[in-house]
């Protein structure tokens, strides 16, 4: 099985490919010690702030729109391992659609942040993650 990313553009985005995505999670996956042999398919959805908004209500009890949800599926190693939801309207510019994109991924790898963002194992994981595939572009 070959781990891949499936992004679905809701909003005309446009600059998130299924292979930059696949990238993205794959080095936060890897980060966290999973076995990219062994994961699931994955995909990211690009949706507007009425979608994300109604998400958030639904399943996490928020009345607001967010900028990521993430959630898992069949669990890292099963069919489906989980889908990333961004909202490109709600992304702020200390954090950009490519790395929301690692932070939803951190979510379903089991990390969690608190309150304070800024001061977690989670945020220094991101940070990590990004310096890796920023890295790597050159």
């Amino acid at each position: 099985m070959t781990f891949t990313v499936e992004v679905v553009d809701e909003v005309s985005h446009g600059h998130l490919t299924s292979e930059r995505a696949t990238e993205l999670c794959a080095a936060a996956l890897s980060e966290r010690g999973f076995d990219l042999e062994r994961v699931g398919e994955m995909s990211v959805a690009l949706v507007t702030q009425d979608t994300i908004h109604a998400l958030n209500r639904e399943f996490r009890g928020v009345d607001r729109p967010t900028d990521v949800l993430s959630f898992e599926l069949d669990g890292p190693y099963g069919e489906m391992a989980g889908e990333v939801v961004i909202c490109p309207a709600c992304a702020s510019s200390e954090m950009g659609i490519e790395e929301l994109v690692v932070h939803g991924t951190l979510h379903l790898a089991g990390m969690d942040h608190g309150e304070d963002f800024g001061a977690s194992e989670m945020a220094r994981t991101q940070e990590a993650v990004m310096e890796r595939v920023h890295g790597r572009q050159g």
